[in-house]
């Protein structure tokens, strides 16, 4: 979102306005409350103010470190290559380090790859996420080739 306002060029009291019309329930009366108490302490309502307030109670700090600790222990395991991204891209904003260096996001990605898969990608190491999770499939899709040819009547 802060891209999309960022590129809109709104204002932070727009920007406050389009999200709190949208909170709901808990999230509705958490907003209103803290919002009264930053006024009537005096403390401007800003963008980023409610960014850190709202992290703050929705997102605690203990779950932001659980996640980020899951992100750097991430494996490929059982999942398959698309499911290995889905789950990198979900947990990849929980280490902002991470994300926003793209030779560090394709190692860390790599590093995750069953060793199989890692050993054809690693040969030919990608410096950025789209060309290692390109590489990925291209090697699951051989090693899959390989093996049903393996398995063909000669």
């Amino acid at each position: 979102m802060d891209e999309l306002f960022h590129s809109l060029d709104y204002t932070d009291e727009r920007r406050i306005r389009l999200v709190s019309y949208q909170l709901q329930g808990v999230a509705k009366n958490w907003w209103t409350t803290t919002r009264r108490a930053n006024e009537n302490q005096g403390t401007a309502v800003t963008w980023s103010l409610f960014k850190t307030e709202f992290f703050k109670r929705f997102f605690p700090i203990s779950y932001r470190k659980e996640k980020g600790s899951e992100f750097v222990n991430l494996k490929q395991g059982n999942l398959s290559i698309e499911d290995y991204v889905s789950k990198f891209d979900s947990l990849l904003r929980f280490a902002p380090h991470v994300a926003d260096n793209e030779e560090a996001k394709a190692d860390h990605f790599i590093n995750g790859l069953n060793p199989e898969i890692f050993t054809l990608v690693n040969t030919e190491r990608a410096n950025n996420f789209a060309d290692a999770m390109d590489q990925a499939k291209g090697a699951k899709a051989g090693i899959l080739m390989q093996r049903g040819n393996q398995l063909a009547p000669q």
